[in-house]
């Protein structure tokens, strides 16, 4: 098991410590081996380490982006059916991690989700003079398109719904964050979840400005609408019976996101395969 975590390490996944030890890092990993170079969407994606799967580990990969920025540029590439993200420096692979997106209904739509949301600051995050409790609802989106990482926060933080470690947003609340729970199928209220050992250095290889591309399986990035673009925003659950807050009598709306970033232009797309081996021959190419 070492050799397989050294070989992922060298490949630039994170399986966490070369220990031997088959934990959740290496599992993770192992999935996201799966969905790059065995082009398995999630739902096929099994963590097992066969023989068959430890050859390909043997081969001489590389991990290409699917839109080249070019010598000194950072970017990430986010790919919601393989559930897999990749950071790019100089065009090449940094860091290749397993992800968790936005959870889906039966349909394979955002699902709807509905609880008891807490706000301790207002949408610009300036404290309130105390909390305000609300029965909301709204739709675990993770939309496709073009944006930058433009905001980010150290640590833990504790927002309306839930512990985010890390987090660097890129679309109004919608951020790169830590989370212990980081399943093999989409599972968040929108955010891309990634493991917390990855998240304790993420925020050190992208910088504000870089580039954001997510594919969602459906449109090419740039050919999302600024509506597609746009995250669920919270809506008062319309069964609930009564509206609970903290002690305070307040009842303005406090918007569950954030200040919107600078609009993103789309740069010129270019469709280029995400692992090629060193010879130049496709061995997959992520199912955007």
């Amino acid at each position: 098991m070492k050799a397989v975590q050294q070989r992922l390490h060298d490949l630039g996944f994170d399986p966490g410590p070369v220990d031997g030890q088959f934990g959740p890092g290496t599992e993770q990993a192992v999935w996201a081996f799966e969905a790059l170079v065995e082009d398995r969407p999630y739902q096929e994606q099994t963590g097992e380490v066969t023989d068959a799967l430890w050859q390909r580990m043997q081969q001489p990969l590389a991990f290409r982006p699917r839109r080249s920025h070019g010598p000194g540029s950072t970017h990430m590439e986010i790919y919601l059916p393989l559930q897999t993200a990749i950071v790019f420096r100089d065009d090449q692979a940094v860091l290749i991690t397993h992800i968790s997106s936005g959870e889906l209904d039966e349909q394979g739509k955002p699902a709807l989700w509905c609880e008891l949301v807490t706000y301790n600051t207002d949408e610009y995050g300036q404290p309130l003079d105390e909390p305000v409790t609300r029965d909301e609802c709204g739709y675990s989106k993770t939309p496709g398109g073009v944006f930058e990482f433009y905001r980010r926060y150290e640590g833990n933080r504790v927002g309306p719904l839930g512990g985010m470690w890390n987090p660097v947003y890129f679309n109004y609340g919608i951020a790169v964050h830590g989370a212990r729970n980081v399943p093999r199928e989409p599972a968040s209220h929108g955010c891309i979840r990634i493991p917390m050992h990855i998240a304790d250095y993420f925020p050190s290889l992208v910088d504000n400005g870089d580039r954001v591309w997510v594919w969602d399986g459906v449109k090419e990035p740039e050919e999302q609408t600024d509506d597609d673009m746009l995250p669920s925003f919270n809506f008062r659950n319309p069964d609930a019976t009564t509206t609970t807050s903290s002690t305070s009598s307040t009842t303005t709306t406090v918007p569950a996101t954030t200040l919107p970033p600078t609009t993103v232009p789309p740069t010129t797309a270019s469709t280029v395969p995400a692992a090629t081996t060193a010879s130049g021959t496709t061995t997959s190419n992520p199912n955007g």
